[in-house]
């Protein structure tokens, strides 16, 4: 009897601690402030600054809510350097920058890529 309560109270603590990983990863490890928003990109989040409704700044934060990235305005038009950058938004919880082709518009989906590294999400036709 004793060893069936020591093993029930072993899977509680468990299972409580699963549950207790799954609520830290969805809690955000930033207080959102003023325009600032949030993205998901798998179990990476982007907090996204700015200013004027424009981004400034963007920093990326891995499943365990460390900083591993932080991408200045400048870094974000190296992305597509071939593009002009316009600006950047969140449209339904995804981040998109938009950049000039060739005197045409070009909206990018952005994901977060290898030890937070910033890539463009494939077009799917």
């Amino acid at each position: 009897m004793k060893s069936w309560l020591i093993v029930i109270g072993l899977l509680c603590f468990w299972v409580g601690s699963g549950i207790y990983k799954d609520y830290q990863r969805e809690s955000l490890p930033f207080e959102i402030m003023g325009e600032n928003t949030s993205v998901q990109s798998g179990y990476n989040a982007i907090h996204v600054f700015r200013e004027k409704k424009q981004i400034t700044k963007l920093e990326v934060y891995d499943q365990t809510g460390e900083r591993i990235k932080i991408y200045q305005i400048e870094n974000l038009k190296e992305l597509y350097p071939s593009a002009t950058y316009l600006k950047g938004e969140v449209k339904d919880g995804k981040l998109y920058l938009i950049y000039e082709v060739d005197g045409e518009i070009d909206s990018k989906r952005v994901v977060v890529g290898n030890r937070g590294s910033l890539s463009f999400m494939p077009v799917r036709e």
